[in-house]
């Protein structure tokens, strides 16, 4: 599971860690307007050492972003995209997952929702196909890198039968959030807890409830300091889950309490003229009883205005451990199988703006115990992302 890439693609440079409204945020006066914003991104990955083989893979991206915008309290948005199905990870092994535009081969909808803020500086209900990392566990440092997991922890995105309602596959959500004053926000969401129809996953948008599956709650509360912000968040799964150390000894057992909690801080530590260097802490842990990864921690600094000085370029270097919990450990074992403690990648990038709607991004990622399968290398790859801006405006 990766995050929504929309930002990378139509946003050059990583914007203010001030106080301000939020850019996506309309004014309170507005007139009905609209937005279209086309992309594509394309990633060429080559697995230069170790992993599971050698090769290389090609992956395509392309999104479409409507916009609207009323003349009152209402907003909304439809997001399509449409992926070539290509996977690096499978030639990596990896865990992370390298590239964070990689999805299974489909053309669907990643959001389609309406959004009510009769005062956008205080309030606002969303309501729709939603995409939970689109203003949950989202960190401005963590998106200048390209590995799926600064972008969403991978404690989150592994959770739930097939993972959270994140890119590529969203679920019926509603969300709320409320601006306590200038320093503090608050925002929650309740999302359809299993967002892909099992039995048609490449349908063109998941609508299907059901009782069986639950739902998924996340709350999140953030502070803005003078120059930091920090942000901790919890979520939950209100259906039952298989415990991971019962399905090794094939006496499958449930139980309910899936959950996990996240948190980071990040701000600029140095700043010289328009040059900023920005740093990031993340933590994260999942109940090891249903979770892989009981524990995670991600570390990133950026370079805005790194050599050649252009608006949206930067340098970032980022590094993401996830720890296994004992469970998983154990449940392997007793099935005959054997999974080491952890898994840490080393990501280094460098993202380039050409000209107005074309951007490069050189990458380099070093994966440690990928998958955590014992004798597995680690492994080096290299890659180069593409960005095209094809918007009509």
């Amino acid at each position: 599971m990766t995050r929504n890439p929309v930002a990378a693609i139509l946003v050059a440079g990583l914007g203010s860690f001030g106080a301000e409204a939020r850019a996506d945020e309309p004014s309170s006066e507005t007139v009905p307007s609209w937005d279209v914003e086309l992309g594509y991104t394309s990633d060429f990955w080559r697995s230069v050492t170790g992993g599971l083989d050698s090769g290389k893979r090609f992956i395509g991206h392309a999104e479409l972003v409507v916009d609207w915008v009323g003349d009152g309290a209402l907003r909304g948005r439809v997001h399509l995209i449409d992926n070539n199905g290509r996977s690096f990870s499978e030639i990596v092994g990896d865990t992370h997952v390298v590239s964070n535009i990689e999805a299974d081969r489909a053309s669907r909808v990643l959001e389609a929702w309406l959004e009510y803020a009769p005062d956008i500086e205080d309030r606002s209900l969303k309501i729709g196909l939603y995409d939970l990392n689109s203003e949950f566990d989202v960190s401005e440092v963590g998106g200048a890198l390209i590995n799926s997991t600064f972008g969403i922890g991978v404690d989150v995105a592994q959770s739930g039968l097939a993972g959270p309602s994140i890119f590529p596959y969203t679920g019926l959500a509603i969300r709320g959030r409320w601006r306590l004053d200038d320093r503090w926000l608050m925002q929650g969401v309740v999302i359809d807890g299993v967002p892909i129809d099992e039995q048609a996953p490449r349908r063109f948008a998941s609508l299907k409830l059901d009782s069986d599956e639950g739902a998924l709650w996340v709350a999140e509360l953030e502070h803005q300091a003078e120059r930091w912000r920090a942000v901790i968040g919890h979520w939950r799964y209100t259906s039952s889950f298989e415990e991971r150390e019962s399905l090794g000894s094939g006496q499958s057992r449930s139980s309910g309490g899936n959950s996990g909690t996240y948190g980071f801080v990040e701000g600029p530590v140095w700043q010289a003229g328009d040059r900023r260097l920005l740093a990031m802490l993340r933590l994260g842990v999942a109940e090891p009883r249903f979770n892989v990864i009981g524990s995670t921690l991600q570390a990133g600094l950026v370079l805005e205005r790194a050599w050649l000085g252009r608006e949206g370029e930067h340098v970032a270097i980022g590094v993401a451990h996830a720890r296994n919990g004992g469970p998983a450990r154990r449940g392997a074992m007793a099935s005959g199988t054997e999974r080491t403690q952890s898994e840490t990648v080393v990501e280094l990038t460098w993202r380039v703006p050409v000209q107005d709607r074309l951007v490069l991004q050189p990458d380099i990622q070093y994966i440690l115990n990928p998958g955590s399968v014992p004798g597995v290398s680690s492994a080096l790859a290299i890659g180069l992302r593409v960005e095209f801006d094809l918007s009509p405006n």
